[in-house]
């Protein structure tokens, strides 16, 4: 599910904001972007995400804006000087003709050297403060997860209906095909000539063998068992796998359904019910 979180926290020198963002994802990613000082931020700031998340691309940012107080990070003017000498004294080196730095150049220098990012704390000192801000970015990004996660489950209770429907469409479908068939069995017996009913052997193994073929009942047993727990699940927290599972679980039934159909309405409602199956497995894989 997608989501967005968002905290600041004020640390000596400077301001750092923390942003998290999530799309859709069957598994959990995690990316972290934060300073380079700070080497042990992506192992940490993972763990947090995971303690909290199951599924989705998320994506962790920590940028530096404003230093507290408001004032902009100061220009470290001898280090961009060192390096410009730096490359005057590698291009003479070199051979190559050396000209005067352009704006553009100088303003990347001194950019990549502005002493705001000198100024960050060691991370193991401020680590606790950090985490504070991540779960309070967290706690905004999974309130919105949870918005979308109530309009999901909204959808799936229409879609379980409709699967509800085309079961029922199926058992009444199907609960007429025997006397059909027997009907039709003994049309063509005296079409052709022969002079056979039903208490004949013969035609009532044929019968028994066709009962047996297209009896569905186990499989409409454990369909509605299935819509069950699947409804039962959408109201409990990290259920997504489980949800999978019982995706699966009733695409398994309705193919077997699919396979004993000898009337064409349990045909037609197998396809539909195929089809919100499909929908169903979409909208799964978002949730938590």
């Amino acid at each position: 599910m997608t989501g967005f979180g968002r905290a600041e926290i004020d640390l000596p020198g400077a301001r750092l904001a923390i942003e998290l963002a999530t799309v859709n994802q069957k598994n959990l990613q995690v990316s972290v972007h934060g300073p380079e000082v700070w080497t042990s931020l992506e192992s940490s700031a993972t763990a947090w995400v995971r303690a909290r998340l199951q599924r989705g691309k998320v994506t962790a940012r920590v940028t530096q804006a404003a230093p507290a107080g408001g004032a902009a990070g100061t220009w470290d003017l001898e280090s961009t000087r060192a390096q410009l000498q730096e490359l005057e004294t590698l291009a003479r080196a070199l051979g190559a003709p050396w000209t005067p730095p352009s704006l553009e150049l100088v303003l990347k220098l001194a950019e990549s050297r502005r002493s705001q990012i000198s100024a960050l704390p060691d991370f193991t000192a401020v680590e606790p403060v950090v985490r504070a801000a991540f779960t309070r970015a967290l706690d905004q990004l999974i309130a919105m997860r949870a918005q979308e996660g109530a309009a999901l489950a909204a959808d799936l209770r229409h879609r379980l209906g409709l699967l509800d429907g085309f079961v029922r469409t199926m058992e009444t479908s199907e609960h007429g095909a025997v006397p059909r068939h027997r009907e039709a069995l003994l049309r063509r017996l005296k079409d052709a000539g022969l002079a056979l009913d039903v208490s004949d052997d013969r035609v009532l193994k044929e019968l028994a063998f066709f009962a047996e073929r297209c009896d569905i009942t186990e499989e409409v047993v454990r369909l509605r068992s299935h819509l069950a727990q699947f409804e039962a699940e959408l109201g409990q927290a990290n259920s997504g796998r489980k949800l999978d599972f019982l995706v699966q679980e009733l695409l398994r039934e309705v193919n077997t359904i699919g396979s004993k159909a000898a009337e064409i309405p349990t045909t037609r409602a197998v396809l539909e019910a195929k089809t919100e199956i499909e929908r169903i497995r979409e909208q799964v894989q978002n949730l938590e």
